[in-house]
């Protein structure tokens, strides 16, 4: 009787695990699509309005915000990437045939997970330069118009 009420907690509480684990990969998701979007919709806005940044912030302005936008981009797409390998990795380690196996297969979608994650962090870090750099421009625009030439 003990060890089917422990049975029933252990399949229990590995339940629980998978709800959790399933949450936390559509959030991945999202918040990867999310990324994705952010980053290459700023790159065509600032291919599109680059004359503009470029009054206000002269020729860096748009190079430093285009190119942070753009390795935000590319991140996030890795990022998406390494999602997809970590869950196929991880899919495969419930497949393995011996602990060994097992093992393998779960350092390699760690690494795959810790990737994702970094990438992540990367992109997030690059849209945050890229908005930063704007909002810096427009401050000294403001603050330091530039003097018209007579």
């Amino acid at each position: 009787m003990a060890e089917e009420n422990e049975r029933l907690a252990e399949a229990r509480a590995w339940e629980l695990h998978q709800k959790a684990r399933d949450v936390l990969f559509s959030n991945e998701t999202f918040f990867i699509g999310m990324l994705q979007a952010v980053s290459g919709a700023s790159v065509f806005a600032a291919l599109a309005q680059s004359e503009a940044m470029s009054k206000l912030g002269g020729r860096f302005l748009p190079l430093t915000f285009l190119t942070s936008m753009v390795v935000a981009l590319i991140s996030a797409v890795l990022a998406a990437y390494w999602k997809h390998q970590y869950k196929l990795w991880d899919v495969k380690m419930g497949a393995a045939a011996n602990s060994a196996e097992r093992a393998q297969r779960h350092a390699k979608a760690g690494c795959y997970l810790t990737a994702m994650r970094y990438s992540m962090l990367i992109s997030v870090l690059a849209i945050v330069l890229a908005f930063a750099t704007v909002l810096l421009a427009a401050w000294v625009y403001a603050l330091c118009p530039p003097v018209a030439a007579s």
